[in-house]
């Protein structure tokens, strides 16, 4: 059995309401309130490593639930979406955010999804042992869907309502998935307000 801890990054300062993408925002004081919290939920757990973003925010979330006990592997195919519109200031800018790919460049949602699955089926996990994943919303709802689905999303399921629905991990929450006998199960979602 192996068991994984889907961990989204904890709630971050941006000021002037910016996307930040990859820009290297800091946790927020309730944003560190939230990694401790995190930290405390792992605590007396036996986590061989975390594996996370090196955005500024996964950074300091991996940093704050390790407490220098556990290690931690910073790997490219769990960073944010990259997309024309990070740093910008726009309220509608998420909706824009994916639509004018095509025109300003970025990563599509397939190729973030790509990274991912090739991140989460491709990593050595060895049997019996229990790692944290720390990332952001979309490369952790990739990897969540792959695993419970056994597939990775098509073109339709990519598109952008499918991030509209309840199953993307909130800031500072874990998603726990489990794989046993070579099949995946979601085993348990923890809020903030849980922890």
């Amino acid at each position: 059995m192996i068991t994984f801890y889907l961990v989204r990054h904890a709630s971050y300062t941006e000021k002037h309401n910016l996307l930040p993408g990859r820009l290297p925002v800091e946790l927020s004081e309730e944003g560190i309130k939230e990694a401790e919290k995190l930290q405390n939920y792992f605590e007396g757990k036996i986590i061989e490593k975390i594996y996370s973003s090196e955005v500024l925010r996964c950074k300091q979330t991996s940093e704050i639930i390790s407490n220098g006990k556990i290690p931690i592997e910073y790997d490219k195919r769990l960073l944010e979406a990259l997309g024309a519109y990070q740093g910008f200031w726009d309220p509608d800018a998420w909706d824009q955010f994916w639509g004018n790919r095509h025109k300003l460049g970025g990563e599509s949602r397939k190729n973030v999804s790509d990274r991912a699955i090739d991140f989460f089926k491709n990593t050595n996990f060895e049997e019996g042992k229990n790692y944290i994943i720390s990332s952001h919303m979309d490369p952790l709802y990739f990897i969540y869907q792959f695993a419970v689905n056994a597939k990775p999303l098509n073109e339709i399921e990519l598109c952008d309502t499918v991030f509209k629905n309840d199953e993307c991990q909130e800031k500072g929450s874990v998603r726990i998935i489990v794989k046993e006998n070579r099949s995946y199960r979601h085993e348990n979602t923890i809020l903030q307000k849980d922890l």
